[in-house]
């Protein structure tokens, strides 16, 4: 969240005025798509490898499945998110704050 906030206030002040909803939603996405495989992608990696089901079964397959569903829609939202911020112009730094 502090990167969030600093890419905000570094908007806001080249704005001058109000973040618009847009570069909060493309940011949310950004930060939600980072976070996303832990609740979606891990937990069934992990199940596949603390019950260690025999392979090919139907537990086994709905894993992995759902497990690169999982990585993929992160790797969709992280995608979109850094499109919209590179098309928009939003300058960040990351290693040197206001």
């Amino acid at each position: 969240m502090p990167t969030f906030d600093q890419m905000e206030s570094m908007v806001v002040t080249r704005l001058k005025g109000p973040c618009p909803w847009w570069i909060r939603a493309s940011m949310a996405g950004l930060i939600g798509g980072i976070a996303l495989p832990v609740t979606l992608a891990y937990p069934c990696f992990m199940w596949l490898n603390v019950k260690k089901p025999t392979k090919y079964s139907k537990m086994w397959i709905l894993n992995w499945v759902l497990g690169v569903f999982g990585l993929a829609l992160s790797g969709a939202l992280i995608a979109a998110g850094v499109y919209v911020v590179i098309d928009t112009g939003v300058k960040a730094s990351f290693f040197k704050p206001i």
